[in-house]
């Protein structure tokens, strides 16, 4: 027996042999040698970072997580100290500067000199230390080169007045141009967010008699734009969003000191229209850039609303929604993209509302295309203008539900009765999409109720205000008894569980009511007829539920 077993095992070495060295063979025909398979796969930039232009699939991120864990020592002695320290020398050189010329040792032509030196070593030594693949603090000498040349430019003009407004403006868009080459260059997203930072602050480095608003707007402008098209391009998220942020930031600082004028909204529309462009064409990564437009887009409106003639405002809604319409149209296909553009065009479609009504009738509409825009997310399965009409709809109703009803017959009325009614339909359509959580049915109906009551008691109130307290008391009793009769029959008629619900709910309340208020304030007749009357609905309701359930 045992040297049959040790046959076997060797029959089994030997085709466990033949077909290792097949599968050698095959991944030599597919990868060429060993050693050329090892050099492709070490082989790095020069003076590049990675970057990778495809998405990677979930489980490919998730792999690359598992295969490297965080060195923290590399993170801290090789990234971050350098980038902490770049600052302190730059202050130690600016300090060192002043020193010298407090002491007579320097003229405020040598410190200058000096400063455009030390700008020209930093990107020698910088790139010298990228090519000896020593990434990071090049990136980080390079970097500091920037600041150091718009310092030194700044002191030049400014402080020393060596140069006029006009070249000085020249020199510092020469840098920041230099900057945003280096980028590009060497493939590092900390040089862009340097590079931009000095960028918007140029105007305000140059000292001018006459500044013109035209040139500072379409400066930052043209700035924005630079530099959100190359981190579009080279996939930098981060200097994506601050570049979209610092035009915000230093538009809404040049508004606050200087003035608010249609310039300014006019800027941040054609950032709006920068964004959707790019989001549109982009491929990959798609919610990243998709969610900064959306953002944008209330961004935009709060601007040229509050900066431009509102027949403007108007016509500018107006057209994006055609323009969001068309982009559905286009990208049907990309789920991503089409569920953002959806959300634009909801958005879109609810700021016109605002600009062509005023707020009581457009409460209505807001209701409705909340809704409607609730209703069409479920339908198709899309997650974000689901949270954008849910978004829309519960703003509208706390506004509804906060102007108070003066009238029986009013606008306020008609704002209610579409609140409850369209509340009603997404409970229903909410209710279906979760198969029937009884939880859910309840929680809502018990909502609704409180609501509907809230609603009921102001019109009855207002519609017996001339009549006695008694009577008062009474028509509010009967119109909830009358209330729970109807949300019990379509509860048991059309099977709709969260009707049943709501009516037994009122019928509750009826009876609380009934018990705790009106008890000592109606006669002895009319107390007998209401107990009678709710005791009786009571007793066929629990009758024919419970016939329907067995």
């Amino acid at each position: 027996m045992d040297h049959k077993r040790i046959e076997n095992l060797e029959k089994k070495i030997t085709v466990l042999e033949e077909e290792v060295k097949e599968l050698k063979q095959l991944l030599t025909n597919q990868y060429g040698s060993k050693t050329e398979f090892t050099v492709q796969a070490k082989k790095p930039s020069n003076h590049e970072e990675a970057v990778s232009h495809q998405p990677m699939k979930p489980t490919e991120v998730y792999e690359q997580q598992v295969k490297k864990s965080t060195n923290w020592e590399e993170q801290l002695f090789q990234i971050w100290l350098p980038r902490i320290f770049i600052f302190v020398f730059i202050i130690g050189v600016l300090w060192g500067f002043k020193a010298a010329s407090d002491y007579g040792v320097m003229s405020e032509g040598v410190k200058v000199t000096l400063g455009y030196i030390v700008s020209a070593a930093f990107v020698g030594v910088g790139h010298l230390q990228i090519v000896k693949k020593r990434s990071v603090l090049g990136q980080v000498l390079l970097g500091g080169s920037v600041p150091i040349l718009m310092l030194t430019t700044f002191a030049a003009h400014s402080l020393y007045g060596m140069i006029g407004p006009s070249f000085a403006f020249m020199l510092n868009a020469l840098w920041v141009v230099a900057g945003l080459g280096m980028t590009v260059y060497y493939r590092s997203q900390a040089l862009g967010i340097i590079s931009i930072i000095g960028g918007v602050l140029v105007p305000f480095l140059i000292e001018s008699n006459s500044p013109n608003q035209l040139v500072f707007i379409s400066y930052e402008t043209l700035l924005y734009l630079a530099f959100a098209f190359i981190a579009w391009r080279l996939n930098y998220h981060v200097l994506y969003g601050l570049a979209a942020i610092l035009l915000n930031v230093v538009l809404l600082v040049y508004g606050w000191f200087v003035e608010f004028t249609s310039l300014l909204g006019a800027a941040l529309l054609i950032q709006h229209v920068c964004l959707l462009l790019l989001s549109a064409v982009r491929k990959g990564n798609e919610f990243i850039y998709a969610s900064t437009t959306l953002a944008s887009l209330f961004i935009v409106y709060g601007w040229i609303s509050s900066t431009m003639e509102k027949t403007t405002v108007t016509i500018i809604i107006a057209v994006l929604i055609v323009v969001y319409a068309l982009c559905i149209k286009v990208y049907k296909t990309e789920k991503v993209k089409f569920d953002f553009f959806m959300s634009y065009l909801v958005i879109g479609i609810a700021f016109l509302i605002n600009q062509l009504l005023n707020k009581e009738d457009a409460l209505l509409l807001y209701i409705i295309q909340g809704a409607v825009t609730c209703y069409l997310a479920h339908k198709y399965n899309n997650p974000i203008q689901k949270f954008v009409g849910y978004a829309i709809y519960t703003i509208s109703a706390v506004a509804v539900m906060a102007i108070p009803i003066e009238a029986v017959f009013s606008q306020p009325t008609l704002n209610w009765l579409g609140f409850l009614g369209t509340m009603l339909f997404l409970v229903f359509i909410q209710n279906n999409s979760m198969k029937k959580s009884t939880l859910f049915v309840a929680s809502t109906s018990i909502l609704f109720t409180i609501l509907t009551l809230s609603f009921v008691t102001q019109e009855v109130q207002l519609f017996t205000e001339a009549l006695s307290t008694n009577t008062q008391t009474l028509a509010l009793t009967f119109s909830w008894i009358l209330l729970a009769i109807i949300g019990l029959s379509i509860g048991i008629v059309k099977l709709f569980k969260a009707g049943t619900y709501i009516g037994i709910s009122l019928l509750f309340l009826t009876l609380i009511k009934l018990v705790l208020y009106d008890l000592p304030f109606i006669p002895l007749a009319i107390r007998a007829v209401l107990f009678i009357a709710l005791g009786g609905i009571g007793l066929i309701v629990s009758r024919i539920l419970h016939k329907k359930m067995t």
